[in-house]
């Protein structure tokens, strides 16, 4: 994918917090994913370090909402625009829970977020030491219930003209998911972008006792003893 981009995603260096991360693969993926020059007013869903909004004010979109349902993160992003020298006219923030946001109060065009999508059935949150990436990581028992919990919310809201750009990992199943989610939901979808990314090694113990035909169904990969998933940007907007 070719792009005359001011700045790169690669360039961009924020600071980071405990169980905050400056960037993240599926945040890297997401930015490289956009077409920038489409949209003038992006909601950054579950912002973290802001990398998503920033990349994004950096490569000329005239504005971005924040949002985030952590204090930590909110000020971490303002701290991080403040270091871009970006101006103060270019952003407002939105805390709190994206369930609390109305958007007929509001001229936005596009929606990212790369939900926490990480199964406890899979995985025990109490691994990580930080309440923050507890929050990042935590999708319930089936890695959807903020997923769920999302569309719900997008069911209700004037999304006309509005795409909505998610970063789900292939663990999901994501034809599947997608298949679902536009059923459901009345969206038309489309796996607008793809990365294979190392899995993380937390999940080496369960990617090995998935059959063969379970694995594929995940999409994960395995060279030289390292195993790999697919991360997908998908991308949904309203069929009526």
């Amino acid at each position: 994918m070719t792009k005359k981009n001011i700045y790169p995603v690669d360039n961009i260096n924020l600071a980071s917090q405990a169980g905050i991360s400056a960037k993240t693969p599926f945040s890297e993926t997401m930015c490289e994913s956009i077409d920038i020059h489409q949209y003038k007013v992006l909601l950054d869903i579950g912002c973290g370090s802001g990398i998503i909004g920033i990349y994004s004010l950096l490569n000329q979109i005239p504005f971005v909402y924040f949002n985030d349902i952590q204090p930590n993160c909110i000020q971490l992003t303002k701290y991080n625009l403040q270091q871009q020298g970006i101006p103060k006219k270019k952003y407002e923030f939105i805390e709190g829970s994206f369930e609390s946001i109305d958007l007929s109060q509001y001229s936005i065009d596009l929606i990212t977020f790369n939900p926490p999508q990480l199964s406890t059935d899979w995985v025990s949150m109490n691994i990580f030491k930080e309440d923050s990436e507890k929050i990042f990581r935590d999708g319930g028992k089936t890695g959807k219930k903020v997923i769920n919990n999302f569309f719900q919310w997008l069911s209700r809201q004037p999304i006309h003209e509005v795409t909505v750009q998610l970063g789900i990992s292939s663990l999901l199943k994501i034809d599947s998911f997608l298949e679902t989610t536009e059923k459901q939901f009345n969206l038309s979808g489309i796996k607008k972008y793809r990365k294979k990314v190392p899995l993380r090694k937390i999940l080496y113990p369960v990617a090995k006792k998935m059959s063969e035909t379970e694995q594929n169904e995940r999409e994960i990969t395995i060279n030289n003893n390292v195993f790999y998933k697919n991360i997908y940007v998908l991308q949904f907007r309203s069929k009526s």
